[in-house]
C-alpha cells in the first residue's frame, strides 16, 4: 500500500509490504519536506521573494494532498519546524541573552517555541490530505470532490486566529512588499491579506494537482481573477489614500534613535532633539528613556521634588530643559510603596513646555516571556527562569493623548504595535495619527528588528493611520497609511527622523467592526465542512447499490 492519496498517482515505493514502503519513502519524504520549508521560510527573511513564498506553500498543500492524513501532518508539521527555524533564527540568541537559561537550554524552549508554532503547519497539512481523500471512488473521479480543497482558505484563516502564537506572524507578512494587496487590511485586517495569500496558493495547488479538465482551469482562473481585482482595487485605495494624506492636517515631528541603555543616552537625545532644524510639534524618544516615577508626580519644574519622587539613579530628573514644544517619551511610574521594587507601570509621559505632564499612557499589553511567563502563579520558578526580577502591571484605558493643538495621537508601547486591536481601539477612541515608543536595544540581531517593523507595518493601513515608529535601537520610520514605509533610519544607529505626519480622522470597517472577517471565514470553513461530510455521507451510501 503507497502511503498517497488514492486519487493521485502513487509515487515513491509500490511494493505490498508497508514497512518497507515507509522506510523507502522516508528519505525522500524528508529530502521534499527540507526543500519546501527553505522556499518557505527565505521570504521571511528576504521579503521582495514574496512569489517564492507562495510556491512554498503551494508545494506544502499538494505535498499533503497526495498524502494520506499522518504522513501528510508529521511532514507539513517538519516543514513549518524548519521553515520558522530559519525565520526566526535569531531567537535562541535573544533568549540566552535576555534570560537566566544557558545557551543549551535556550535552544530547547527555542525548539518548544517553533513546535508550537508548526502546530498551524500540521492543521494545514491534515486538512488538505482530509479534504483532498475522498472515501468513495465516485468521488474521485467527479470534479465536484476536487473542489473542496478551496476549503483550505477560510480554514487557514481560522487556524491562524485561533491558534495562539508566540511570534505573532500571519501569512499576510510574506505580501508585505506588494502594497497593493495588502489594502484589502482596511476592510478585514490581516487576515483578509492571509486569506488572499492563501487563495492564490490554493490556484496553484489545485492546478498542479488536477488539470486535466475544462473546469478545474476555469476554477483556477476565477481565484486568479479574484487575486487581480483584489490587487487592482488595491492599487486603486492606495493612490486615494495618499491623496489624502497629502491634503489632509499635519504636525512635525522629531523622532530620536538612542540607545536609552548607554551611559549619557538622554544627553544624546536631548542634543539631537536641539539640532532640528524646523519648528517641531512633537519630540519623540524611545520606550524607557526616562527613569522611574511615583505616579504623583506632576511636573519636572523642581529637580529636588522630582528626584523625591523618583528612582535613583535617575539621569532625567528634567528630561528636557527649554522644550520649545512638547516631549513623547518613555518610563515608568510606581504606586505608593513601589519605589525600588514594584510593581510598575510602562507608562509614556507627554511633557510640555512647561515641563509640565499633561497626560500619560500606559501599556495595556504585556509580552510574554520578556514582561511576564505564562504559567507563572502556579509555577513562580519560571520568572527566575526568565529573569523577570520585577512586576508589570497593564493599563486599561485606550484613550489617545491630545497635543496643545488638540491633535489627537494615539501611543503604543513596546511590541503592541503588532497588536492589532490596541491601535484599532485608540483609533477608535478618536487618534489621529499612531507613535509606537520601543526599546528593543537587548536584541542584537538586525533580522529581528527588521521583524518587528514587518509585524506593525499592517496597523497603518488597517487603521489608515500613519505610523511613527521611534525605537531606541530601531527600526525608526513613518508608515503611511497605505503601509509604505518612509523616513527610515539605519537599525543599530543613533540618528534622528524629521517627518510631517498626516493626521487623518476617517473610520475604517476594520477600526470599528474588528475581526469580523475572521468569524465570517470560521463560519464558511464549518459549514462547508459539513456539507463536504454529508455529500461524501450520501456517495458512500449509494455506492454498494450501484455496485449491485
Amino acid at each position: 500500500m503507497s502511503d498517497d492519496n488514492p486519487t493521485a498517482p502513487a509515487i515513491d515505493n509500490a511494493s505490498g509490504d508497508p514497512l518497507a514502503n515507509m522506510a523507502w519513502n522516508l528519505p525522500a519524504v524528508l529530502l521534499k519536506c527540507a526543500a519546501i520549508a527553505v522556499v518557505i521560510g527565505v521570504p521571511w527573511l528576504y521579503p521582495n521573494w514574496f512569489l517564492l513564498g507562495s510556491l512554498g506553500w503551494a508545494a506544502l498543500i499538494m505535498f499533503a494532498a497526495r498524502r494520506r492524513r499522518m504522513t501528510a501532518t508529521v511532514g507539513s508539521f517538519l516543514i513549518g519546524m524548519i521553515s520558522l527555524g530559519i525565520a526566526f533564527h535569531w531567537a535562541p540568541k535573544s533568549i540566552s541573552s535576555t534570560t537566566n537559561l544557558s545557551e543549551t537550554m535556550s535552544h530547547v524552549v527555542f525548539l518548544g517555541l517553533v513546535a508550537w508554532e508548526s502546530l498551524a503547519f500540521a492543521m494545514l497539512g491534515y486538512s488538505a490530505s482530509a479534504l483532498s481523500q475522498p472515501p468513495t471512488t465516485a468521488e474521485a473521479d467527479s470534479s465536484r470532490g476536487r473542489s473542496w480543497l478551496w476549503l483550505l482558505v477560510p480554514i487557514w484563516v481560522a487556524i491562524e486566529f485561533f491558534h495562539p502564537q508566540i511570534f505573532g506572524w500571519s501569512l499576510a507578512h510574506t505580501v508585505l512588499a506588494h502594497l497593493p494587496l495588502i489594502q484589502i487590511a482596511e476592510v478585514t485586517g490581516t487576515s483578509g491579506v492571509a486569506f488572499l495569500v492563501m487563495l492564490a496558493t490554493v490556484s496553484l495547488a489545485r492546478l498542479g494537482l488536477h488539470h486535466e479538465r475544462r473546469r478545474d482551469w476555469i476554477e483556477f482562473g476565477m481565484g486568479a481573477s479574484l487575486i487581480a481585482i483584489a490587487c487592482i482595487a488595491g492599487r486603486w485605495r492606495a493612490s486615494q489614500w495618499q491623496d489624502l494624506a497629502g491634503q489632509a492636517d499635519s504636525i512635525r515631528v522629531a523622532a530620536v534613535q538612542v540607545d536609552p541603555s548607554k551611559m549619557g543616552s538622554v544627553s544624546e537625545m536631548q542634543r539631537m532633539s536641539r539640532s532640528a532644524q524646523t519648528p517641531i510639534d512633537l519630540y519623540i524618544w524611545p520606550e524607557s528613556s526616562l527613569g522611574h516615577y511615583h505616579i504623583s508626580l506632576e511636573n519636572f519644574r523642581d529637580e529636588v521634588q522630582t528626584a523625591m519622587n523618583s528612582e535613583a539613579p535617575n539621569p532625567a530628573i528634567d528630561p528636557f530643559p527649554g522644550v520649545p514644544s512638547e516631549l513623547l517619551a518613555g518610563g515608568k511610574t510606581y504606586d505608593d510603596g513601589g519605589r525600588d521594587q514594584g510593581p510598575y507601570k510602562n507608562t509614556a509621559f507627554l511633557i510640555d513646555s512647561t515641563k509640565s505632564i499633561r497626560s500619560r499612557y500606559v501599556k495595556r499589553s504585556l509580552l510574554p516571556i520578556g514582561e511576564y511567563v505564562p504559567g507563572e502563579t502556579w509555577f513562580p520558578f519560571l520568572r527566575d527562569w526568565a529573569a523577570l526580577d520585577s512586576t508589570l502591571l497593564r493599563g486599561a484605558d485606550d484613550a489617545p493623548l491630545t497635543l496643545a493643538g488638540n491633535q489627537k495621537v494615539g501611543v503604543l508601547v513596546c511590541y503592541e504595535d503588532m497588536v492589532a486591536e490596541n491601535s484599532a481601539a485608540t483609533t477608535r477612541e478618536g487618534a489621529e495619527c499612531l507613535i509606537a515608543l520601543i526599546n528593543g536595544s537587548r536584541f542584537t540581531d538586525v533580522d529581528t528588528l527588521q521583524q518587528h517593523l514587518w509585524l506593525a507595518q499592517l496597523r497603518a493601513v488597517e487603521n489608515r493611520r500613519s505610523l511613527v515608529r521611534c525605537a531606541a535601537t530601531g527600526v525608526s520610520c513613518l508608515v503611511q497609511p497605505d503601509g509604505a514605509i518612509t523616513d527610515r533610519l539605519t537599525p543599530q544607529q543613533s540618528g534622528m527622523i524629521v517627518a510631517s505626519v498626516p493626521l487623518l480622522r476617517t473610520q475604517t470597517i476594520y477600526t470599528r467592526y474588528g475581526d469580523w472577517f475572521v468569524y465570517l471565514a470560521t463560519a464558511i470553513a464549518m459549514i462547508g465542512v459539513i456539507v463536504m461530510k454529508a455529500n461524501r455521507r450520501r456517495r458512500a451510501d449509494r455506492q454498494p447499490a450501484n455496485s449491485n
